[in-house]
């Protein structure tokens, strides 16, 4: 059970530390965010390496299992993350977060079925129906027409959607790298690895980014919150998400993550006062119920 628990408190965390990332995207440029994000969790846990498991554990740690650890940092933090804080700025953590925690599970099995040969039983073909249901109630537009998913999406809504499910893309393939690379390394070390490594790209990134607009000048309270979001997600979230692939196995882990909606939801209204429909709940329960199927 450990590995279970450890999967639902990591939905939490990733749900909390979602709605408060939501106050901050319009304050930050995403990769700033991010970054800051990424540096907080990174010096906790280099703070906690040397007691546990030791410096000396880096060394010993085979080199494979590090390049992929290191290449999942930036196919999903560094890229991954930085495109879903851009879909925040764009729509409703109501909208996004359902969309993210569903649509990943979603393709890390496509991609099971596709690239390892796994069979494809009646309950993932259930679970999969129930998901684009899900995903179609929160993202299509309200209409009269007898075809509303025919109408256009809201440029920025419809950009939002495609940002989000570009992430969800990225972390797929990034747990399948994670998941090979957690195999002969401690939890604590891997985040201490995969999160320097997504600070630097990030560093590198926002060195030679082009925008056509000034940086936004946060004050120091947002920048502590920018951090509590990150030490919460990366930190807090990261162990308990990897201790939930060690234990679980990373189909059910990332499954179960994806309850995080449940707990995005009572947070995103109550803290941001953001509108739930029926479209909305009902989608969220399709979601969260095909992803049950597809266990």
């Amino acid at each position: 059970m450990i590995g279970e628990i450890s999967a639902l408190g990591c939905a939490l965390c990733w749900a909390v530390s979602s709605t408060l990332t939501k106050s901050l995207a319009a304050k930050f440029g995403a990769m700033s965010l991010n970054l800051i994000r990424c540096l907080a969790a990174s010096v906790v846990f280099w703070g906690i390496i040397p007691f546990s498991p030791g410096t000396q554990a880096l060394s010993q740690a085979p080199g494979t299992a590090l390049l992929y650890l290191m290449l999942s940092a930036l196919i999903g933090i560094s890229v991954g993350d930085t495109i879903y804080i851009k879909g925040l700025r764009l729509i409703n953590v109501t909208l996004a977060f359902p969309i993210a925690q569903s649509a990943m599970p979603l393709l890390t099995l496509a991609a099971a079925v596709l690239f390892l040969g796994e069979p494809i039983s009646w309950s993932l073909a259930l679970g999969t129906a129930l998901v684009l249901v899900g995903i179609y109630l929160i993202a299509a537009p309200e209409g009269r027409g007898r075809l509303p998913f025919l109408v256009t999406l809201p440029e920025k809504k419809g950009m939002g959607i495609g940002f989000v499910l570009i992430a969800s893309l990225l972390w797929a393939i990034s747990i399948s790298f994670l998941k090979v690379g957690l195999q002969e390394v401690n939890l604590i070390l891997a985040n201490g690895v995969r999160l320097p490594v997504a600070a630097f790209a990030l560093i590198f990134l926002i060195l030679f980014q082009k925008s056509p607009h000034p940086p936004i000048r946060a004050n120091i309270p947002n920048v502590a919150l920018a951090a509590m979001t990150g030490i919460l997600a990366f930190g807090l979230g990261g162990i308990l998400f990897l201790q939930a692939i060690r234990y679980a196995g990373a189909g059910k882990a990332t499954v179960l993550t994806s309850c995080a909606p449940l707990f995005g939801l009572p947070i995103s209204v109550f803290f941001l006062k953001e509108r739930v429909t029926m479209r909305i709940a009902a989608g969220t329960f399709f979601l969260v119920s095909g992803i049950g199927f597809i266990v």
